[in-house]
Order: structure tokens, then sequence, then C-alpha cells
């Protein structure tokens, strides 16, 4: 990852939500504004459902957050 190539994303995670079948994925990129040396790393957040969550966990090679089974 350089100042001037794309280097994509990094810091990946991915966690489960209360509901059930509901997951919040995230990643960080890196900005880089003209004139200035210093870099801006933005976070982003996303909502998803199970099938979506499996498959960017399978894509960036993170655990799947497997949910605990609860006794009523």
């Amino acid at each position: 990852m350089g100042r001037y190539s794309s280097g994509g994303s990094y810091n990946h995670s991915c966690g489960a939500l209360r509901q059930w079948d509901t997951f919040m994925i995230s990643w960080t990129v890196d900005y880089y504004y003209e004139g200035s040396r210093l870099r801006y790393p933005r976070r982003f957040t996303r909502i998803t459902d199970g099938k979506g969550a499996r498959r960017f966990c399978k894509h960036w090679d993170i655990p799947f957050p497997e949910r605990k089974k609860t006794e009523n």
C-alpha cells in the first residue's frame, strides 16, 4: 500500500447484533488530500444479513462470529 497506489482497505471486522441473522461489518480506508502529507483513515460500517456477513468474512479471511445458543 503506497501513497499514490490503490492500497485497498484494512482492519476488517464482523460482529453479531442482538437480532437474529443480523451482523455489522466494518473496514477502514485511508484518504489523502491534495497538498497534505497526512493520511486520514475513514471507517465504514454496514449492517447486513448472515449471507452477506459470511461472504465478507470469506473474502477477507476473517472468522465468522458464531452465535451461542441460549436456553430459555
